[in-house]
């Protein structure tokens, strides 16, 4: 498992991925639903788990919401999700805990969960994130609908805490991949200067469509990529038309695994097939035969691949202008500092 503080840092960014496997509402308040969730993402490769807490309704939304009745009936007790928490644990998961409300938030505090996450809707509630900008765990910010002034806001309001990670994805199940406008994830990096993840909703089915959609996040910054998981598609459950089925998780795992290593680490490097290439590139080769004595000028000096290596650099050109040769050198043959008269290779 990925050390999740590693993805927080702003000083140097990794090359591998923290993947986070979202299980939001599907359980729809099934406790056995969720655990075999999270047993099927054991030793899948997900570094951690997200979950959806809320534990009090009326904090959250007025009764009067046409949502209310059907999210009454997904709730867990606190009891319960302690049991979940320690199936994530006993599954070495990370657990991301979700809060909808300041009771929720309070709890997972409380339970030293591994991070803590805040959804856009919330994102204007000044008393959640007043407490988060005192908790000690780093902090995902779903910035999915948010306007930059909206950001601003809650930037502002989580100051001082700097370990915070925006979490972009559009809010639409699924998300055509018109929609995804992934350009707008370096450009929070650069407006606000904190990593920004990438929240997959390309629909369920269309793996072609999901794996651009990494690639492209990837490439433009995102380490943090987090994917709804769900049992079956055979139930309907809420948010499957953008999820995939916990049990292929280990192949999600192994194709963004693949983006990573296509990537390499961030730092100028040559790998070893690189520098093997390296010797195939043209040397400085004499135009013709010189005798011992020969002052170098550009007509004695020619640029052509040879399978004979040379100490010379391609900047040593201008260095070899005007020395005189302290031994012959043959047509074609290439030029060797120990050859040069008064020659200072550095």
């Amino acid at each position: 498992m990925n050390d999740i503080e590693t993805y927080f840092s702003q000083k140097e960014k990794p090359s591998s991925i923290f993947r986070i496997a979202e299980t939001a509402y599907n359980h729809e308040g099934n406790l056995s639903y969720l655990l075999q969730l999270i047993d099927d993402l054991k030793s899948s490769g997900a570094d951690a788990v997200k979950l959806h807490i809320m534990l009090e309704l009326d904090a959250y939304m007025t009764s009067s919401h046409s949502l209310f009745g059907r999210l009454q009936k997904w709730l867990l007790t606190r009891e319960q999700w302690k049991e979940v928490f320690a199936h994530c644990r006993m599954n070495k998961l990370a657990i991301v805990g979700l809060a909808d409300e300041l009771p929720g938030l309070t709890f997972l505090i409380d339970e030293k969960v591994d991070a803590l996450a805040i959804h856009a809707a919330s994102m204007h509630d000044a008393y959640m994130l007043e407490k988060l900008s005192k908790a000690e765990q780093p902090l995902f910010v779903g910035v999915g609908g948010a306007t930059l002034s909206d950001i601003e806001y809650t930037v502002h309001m989580l100051s001082p805490k700097r370990n915070i990670v925006f979490m972009y994805g559009i809010q639409q199940y699924p998300t055509p991949p018109s929609s995804l406008h992934l350009q707008k994830i370096p450009m929070y990096e650069k407006i606000f200067d904190f990593p920004v993840g990438y929240a997959d909703h390309t629909a369920a089915h269309s793996e072609l469509e999901r794996y651009v959609a990494y690639a492209a996040a990837y490439g433009l910054g995102a380490r943090v990529f987090e994917q709804h998981v769900t049992l079956d598609f055979v139930s309907k459950r809420i948010d499957d038309e953008s999820a995939i089925g916990a049990n292929t998780f280990i192949q999600f795992t192994e194709n963004t695994n693949t983006i990573s290593q296509m990537s390499g680490p961030s730092k100028f490097e040559l790998k070893e097939d690189e520098k093997k290439y390296v010797h195939s590139r043209k040397q400085m080769v004499a135009a013709r035969d010189l005798p011992i004595g020969s002052v170098l000028t550009e007509r004695d000096i020619q640029f052509k691949r040879t399978e004979a290596w040379s100490d010379m650099a391609p900047d040593d050109f201008d260095k070899l202008l005007g020395r005189t040769l302290l031994q012959s050198v043959g047509e074609e043959q290439a030029f060797s500092w120990k050859s040069i008269n008064g020659a200072d290779p550095v």
